[in-house]
């Protein structure tokens, strides 16, 4: 990891002593210092107090501090980050160059005048796709998902798009129905959002979902498959608009509002049990439902909505999804905690120990979005990654973004959160 602004944001209180006493007690006084030849157990005493900026660069600076990184994984209380690869999709627009290797903007809530850049290897990073428990969902230069972790840089490939019914291999790239895509342009319209069960470096067990196919499908895949796993195939009236991974088991809802809670380990195959109906659309757009499971157990669901009375045009509305439906929740419901939404694993943190996280904020970067997109492209507040007050109901943007209306790609994300391992 290279800095783009200078040093990383300050680590949490008193951890620059703690390291100084930690490599004071290892290299004792009458020995030569050698900072690859602090123990282990000290290295991964230094990661735990570390923000991710900070854990990415210790990662890079010698093999045992890297061996160390790779055992820690993602600092398990860091605040959550911004990756951005806005600079990346505009090269591709304005040049029609896909580098071989990406290099994306890091940014840290606490200081965001400052980027760090997260170089990615050769032919692994076209677009991100999905960010879970630390681990990053990308697709690769030939539209294939692979996952991989920031720090360590370990890589996981999944199952080949060409699994999919509706995707065939041509020279040169893909046919998807009847239109052809180059090899290293299907993924950013063809993946949507994907989810991650646990981190891999857990215990292997993970299960990744993917929604595709412009919102209509979701698939997934159990860890060791070889082959993606159609879940389910909605009708051109409805879209699929976000998933989530609650009490072991995976919930999706739709632009129609229906949420659905899947068992995937049937002996038929995936079931599914339709925990809300789907209802006909208000006359005002919906722009965003996201799920998201919080640290007290239940089970939210976060609209954002055309709203003309409030100054950005803009207003979330936070819902708890219970078997008898979705009911509007208490103005407060967050207490000291904030939401991170977009295209990560939703998220519900407590703010007590993130330096420059606000509480009772939403703080999102903005998904895949094609049912409104004529609606999306007169919008100053839509794109990049933006907090949201919940009290005030106004955005304010955390980290500079490419302009929307510049990228013939649409809305297309540019940026995730990052967020620690749940």
């Amino acid at each position: 990891m290279s800095s783009m602004g200078g040093a990383p944001p300050a680590s949490r209180p008193g951890s620059d002593s703690l390291c100084d006493e930690f490599s004071k007690a290892a290299l004792g006084p009458s020995t030569s210092p050698s900072w690859s030849d602090l123990p282990i157990d000290i290295l991964l005493s230094i990661l735990q107090c570390l923000e991710l900026p900070q854990a990415l660069a210790f990662a890079s600076v010698c093999t045992a501090w890297r061996v160390a990184a790779t055992t820690a994984g993602v600092p398990g209380s860091c605040t959550p980050c911004i990756m951005s690869w806005g600079n990346h999709l505009e090269e591709m627009q304005l040049h029609r160059r896909y580098s071989s290797a990406v290099t994306c903007k890091l940014y840290h809530p606490a200081d965001v005048d400052k980027s760090y850049g997260v170089s990615f290897p050769k032919s692994c990073f076209l677009v991100c796709c999905g960010a879970s428990h630390g681990w990053l969902i990308l697709a690769n230069d030939i539209s294939n998902l692979v996952l991989c972790n920031p720090v360590t840089m370990a890589m996981i490939p999944l199952p080949p798009v060409t699994d999919f019914t509706d995707v065939k291999a041509v020279c040169g790239g893909y046919h998807r129905g009847t239109y052809f895509y180059e090899a290293k342009r299907l993924a950013i319209w063809f993946y949507q959002k994907a989810v991650l069960s646990c981190s891999p470096s857990k215990d292997g067990a993970y299960v990744v979902m993917v929604i595709h196919n412009d919102s209509a499908c979701i698939s997934f895949v159990k860890a060791g498959q070889s082959k993606w796993q159609v879940a389910s195939t909605l009708s051109c009236s409805d879209r699929y608009l976000d998933c989530a991974y609650h009490k072991g088991r995976f919930y999706t809802v739709t632009l129609k509002g229906m949420v659905e809670k899947w068992n995937l380990d049937g002996a038929n195959g995936p079931t599914r049990e339709v925990v809300v109906i789907a209802r006909p659309l208000p006359v005002e757009c919906i722009l965003a439902r996201h799920l998201v499971s919080t640290p007290w157990g239940d089970l939210l669901q976060v609209r954002a909505k055309p709203a003309v009375e409030y100054p950005d045009g803009i207003a979330f509305k936070i819902y708890k999804v219970d078997p008898d439906g979705c009911n509007v929740v208490q103005e407060n419901v967050l207490g000291d905690h904030a939401l991170f939404l977009g295209l990560n694993h939703s998220a519900c943190l407590h703010t007590k120990n993130l330096p420059g996280i606000r509480r009772h904020c939403i703080y999102f970067s903005a998904p895949v979005i094609t049912h409104a997109f004529d609606f999306l492209l007169q919008l100053r507040v839509w794109g990049g990654a933006r907090t949201y007050d919940l009290e005030r109901r106004r955005f304010e943007r955390v980290v500079p973004f490419s302009d929307t209306k510049k990228l013939v790609y649409g809305i297309c994300p540019s940026e995730v959160w990052i967020t620690q391992n749940l």
